[in-house]
């Protein structure tokens, strides 16, 4: 499989801005954030790989219907 160049995490804690927070590479290639949430809520995310790919965190605590499209948005619960 390909290596993503870039890697942005976006969601409703961003307004689903594609720019917003972009992933630092670490030298293994994994890509990492940290963000400040508000505790006692669900956020629903996804990853944006190179501009182009959406996917899914398959470690989220759950999945919602996507009211965009036909997938799921993954879910963190803080």
């Amino acid at each position: 499989a390909e290596k993503a160049e870039t890697v942005n995490l976006v969601g409703d804690f961003n307004g689903w801005d594609q720019k917003a927070h972009s992933m630092k590479r670490l030298k293994s290639g994994d890509f990492t954030i940290t963000i400040d949430l508000d505790s006692g809520r669900a956020y629903e995310f996804r990853y944006l790989i190179d501009g182009k790919r959406w996917e899914n965190d398959w470690s989220a605590d759950r999945y919602n219907p996507s009211q965009y499209s036909y997938c799921d948005n993954s879910v963190v619960e803080t």
